[in-house]
């Protein structure tokens, strides 16, 4: 890594520290300006997080074909047609509702 490449990470780095830091000031101050930390949140929330959520959903589609195969494959045995909710929940409803029914910059957990 160059060394402008590693000074600008690590600015990049300070930068987004410096956004999401509480500020202290008074409660007029507070209710003048939008709130730096939040649209950090926002902004970070956009780009990489919901970016994955939407990656995690696209091989979630993937994956579900052939979990779901292997499942019926194991139905004589199991007779528990309760598995294809199960993995349809964990591979497309998950990613779907955190990528995209999720309150921007809000729950990150995905609770």
């Amino acid at each position: 890594m160059s060394k402008i490449a590693k000074r600008l990470l690590v600015l990049g780095c300070l930068g987004m520290l410096l956004a999401t830091a509480p500020r202290a000031g008074t409660a007029a101050e507070a209710t003048a300006g939008p709130d730096v930390g939040r649209a950090a949140l926002m902004a970070v929330d956009v780009f990489p997080v919901r970016v994955g959520g939407f990656l995690r959903l696209v091989v979630g589609g993937i994956f579900l074909v052939p979990v779901t195969a292997l499942s019926a494959l194991t139905m004589p045995f199991e007779r528990n047609p309760a598995v294809f909710r199960e993995n349809a929940e964990l591979y497309v409803v998950e990613p779907f509702d955190y990528t995209f029914r999720r309150p921007l910059g809000e729950d990150f957990a995905g609770n």
